[in-house]
């Protein structure tokens, strides 16, 4: 009888312990110290009282966010600089977040089996100001490269609004823009799964399909450490080329990769293909100029280059890339007469390397004409410079502008 009495006692302690745990939350006047309890009574809470815990972290959330936001608009009527955005950001990205949590308990059957969602309607109106406010934050973040905070803010608008709870006031026309700039901010991050996350999201939209791949592709290249990750992002490139087989940067990717790990006949087969549905495919006819470069095959990706540059004339990099081919054939062509004449080269030899080099600063020149905003630099400006230096000397004038440039 007694170890009878025990066990009913442990049994109303912890009834009394969960109904403790509820309560307490449910009294809760901060939402983190919410949060906190949570975390603290998640085991011995059930379904219907997580979602009612989640709730308060919404209402308590949402209270902050409202009342900072009231500051900020007195803040703008008197033409002053609101001090306490973070705190009114952070209120409602946690608010979001929790909304999220809420829901997720809030459809789960009951102990009838039934699902009778409470808070979904509700919290998706009263959410709608909170969730536009990150997209302000989200930008506010970028400009001050945090991008981590950055990826934050603007993920959790994408979180929510494919969310189910908020699906239903219709089509959201900015979440595949702000999908972009969740996985830009997390790539400059260095949260390469974000990037790839929240990219795929972006890329379903037209307007950004191009940009949004190549913040996937690149972020997909940075997580490659070892051999074992190098040929799972290669197999991950190849499963998005069979999805999206006419889009030139995964097809570059993708023919890099191979490249890089020696698979030429992979590669070959990539280019040949792509170059028998279209001749003037520039991805495929740039890539096998690159090939030729790999190989010091200087003629045959010159060849091929400006093949890619009758396509497409702007490219900085292919133009580059010419240039670049005859500086090193020159510089190879220079090599192999030395040690045939013991380091003299024939005046007649002179005269012809020194046309080769002044091909390579036709094409440099015309690289560097075309790179307004210098991004390309380093694909043309020390190669300028070798090939002046060579062909003028070190002390004439566009030998040292040229100079000035690799700086």
């Amino acid at each position: 009888m007694k170890k009878i009495m025990v066990f009913a006692l442990a049994a109303l302690s912890s009834a009394s312990m969960y109904a403790q745990d509820i309560k307490t939350i449910l009294g809760a006047k901060d939402y983190n110290e919410a949060l906190t309890m949570i975390q603290s009574a998640k085991a011995s809470l059930n379904d219907e009282d997580m979602a009612k815990a989640y709730n308060k972290v919404v209402d308590l959330a949402l209270d902050a966010y409202n009342t900072e936001s009231a500051k900020e608009l007195q803040d703008q009527v008197k033409h002053e600089q609101t001090a306490n955005k973070p705190a009114m950001y952070k209120a409602a990205e946690t608010a979001l977040t929790a909304a999220l949590e809420c829901d997720k308990y809030d459809n789960k059957p009951n102990a009838k089996g039934k699902i009778k969602p409470k808070f979904g309607s509700k919290n998706a109106a009263r959410l709608q100001p909170a969730r536009a406010a990150l997209i302000n934050a989200g930008q506010a973040l970028y400009d001050a490269k945090d991008y981590k905070g950055a990826a934050a803010a603007f993920g959790s608008y994408v979180d929510s609004g494919s969310a189910k709870i908020f699906q239903a006031a219709g089509q959201d026309q900015y979440l595949t823009q702000i999908a972009y700039f969740a996985a830009l901010s997390a790539f400059f991050g260095q949260e390469y799964d974000l990037a790839d996350r929240y990219s795929d999201v972006a890329i379903t939209d037209t307007a950004y399909v191009k940009d949004a791949m190549t913040v996937k592709l690149n972020a997909l290249q940075n997580t490659m450490k070892s051999h074992e990750d190098t040929l799972a992002v290669t197999k991950k490139v190849e499963n998005i080329y069979a999805q999206y087989p006419d889009n030139q940067v995964v097809f570059s990717t993708l023919t890099s990769l191979y490249l890089a790990q020696g698979r030429k006949a992979e590669f070959n087969a990539l280019v040949d293909k792509a170059l028998a549905q279209n001749p003037k495919n520039f991805a495929a006819v740039a890539m096998r100029g690159q090939a030729y470069m790999n190989d010091h095959k200087w003629q045959e990706a010159i060849e091929d280059l400006k093949k890619a540059a009758e396509i497409m004339p702007d490219n900085v990099p292919v133009i580059a890339s010419i240039g670049n081919c005859y500086m090193f054939l020159a510089q190879e062509k220079a090599e192999q007469i030395s040690a045939k004449t013991k380091g003299r080269i024939p005046a007649a030899a002179e005269k012809v390397i020194i046309g080769v080099y002044d091909q390579a600063i036709e094409y440099l020149n015309k690289a560097k004409d075309l790179d307004k905003k210098m991004e390309y630099k380093a694909n043309w400006a020390y190669s300028l410079y070798t090939c002046l230096y060579r062909t003028l000397g070190a002390d004439d004038p566009k030998t040292k502008d040229a100079e000035a440039l690799t700086k």
